[in-house]
């Protein structure tokens, strides 16, 4: 991974390029983009409003809630690329790496 790429980067922007392969890293690199930009508007416009509506501590709760789900979501659907070249991870052959998730 690489240096410098705080927060939410290292899943948008630095992990999408080590895995996907190239004839759709744009489109995964794009989206990704939109749908931040997309987050932060709508927090850019929400937040006040929650913040009158349901008071400072339960909306940063809320919000570390968030990023908790987040991290946990991120962390069960990764992908470990560490030890791999860029060849092993693209395409089909990244599916043998992801971790296995059994229902109960």
């Amino acid at each position: 991974m690489a240096c410098g790429q705080p927060g939410p980067n290292a899943t948008t922007f630095t992990l999408p390029a080590e895995v996907f392969p190239s004839e759709m890293r744009a489109a995964g690199h794009g989206f990704a983009a939109g749908c931040g930009k997309l987050g932060a508007a709508l927090g850019t416009f929400l937040f006040p409003v929650l913040l009158a509506g349901i008071g400072e501590a339960a909306l940063l709760y809320a919000v570390a809630g968030a990023c908790a789900c987040g991290f946990l979501v991120t962390f069960a659907f990764r992908v470990e690329t560490r030890g791999h070249s860029l060849d092993e991870l693209s395409g089909a052959q990244a599916i043998a790496l992801a971790p296995r998730i059994t229902p109960p």
